[in-house]
């Protein structure tokens, strides 16, 4: 959403929860919050067509131009799982599970990989998904894991003696999955292990 769009969001978020808290319970609902409920809708679609889109332009782009695209093989619906808990039990740090969920869920991972696999298949490509373990910790120019490589979220220094090697943690991630996909297309690795 452009920032207006979220700002037109929040605000009629906020009109719909007074609106709602005004409302007795058994209420019918009023024609005024049927309407803010139409438009809070309208935005959402709206910005689930423009991720759509985009999806479609950024894996017809790749399938168009590469002819084997490596992805993480991720347990998506393993990682959105709720940490609620049980009354005897209850979870931690809940609310921040479920924004995580939300971002994950709004960014439709599992989508784009359908995506790009159907487009690739068509176009005679493959897509290898690698094991996501070590990943972004294993160094893309040594090959070892060493403890304290993953200096920030976005800094990756290799802390191996003989290496020194330091670059972006995601393109260190990007060039490890290029690397373990060759190799399972070349079948010196199988894509599960």
């Amino acid at each position: 959403m452009t920032p207006g769009e979220t700002k037109r969001l929040r605000r009629l978020e906020k009109a719909s929860a007074r609106k709602r808290h005004a409302r007795k319970k058994g209420e019918k609902t009023s024609r005024r919050l049927a309407r803010v409920y139409n438009q809070i809708a309208q935005l959402r679609a709206k910005a689930k067509r423009r991720a759509a889109d985009w999806q479609h332009k950024t894996t017809t782009g790749i399938a168009e131009t590469f002819s084997r695209a490596g992805v993480e093989d991720l347990a998506i619906t393993s990682m959105v799982k709720s940490v609620k808990g049980t009354m005897e039990a209850p979870g931690r740090n809940v609310r921040q599970k479920a924004g995580l969920n939300r971002s994950i869920a709004g960014e439709a991972w599992g989508r784009t990989v359908t995506l790009l696999e159907y487009k690739m298949a068509d176009r005679g490509g493959t897509v290898v998904k690698v094991p996501a373990p070590n990943t972004s910790r294993r160094c893309s120019a040594c090959g070892f894991i060493t403890p304290g490589s993953r200096e920030t979220q976005a800094k990756f220094a290799c802390k191996n003696p003989d290496c020194g090697f330091v670059d972006n943690a995601d393109t260190n991630a990007a060039r490890n999955i290029d690397h373990a996909a060759g190799l399972a297309v070349s079948g010196l690795l199988s894509p599960r292990q």
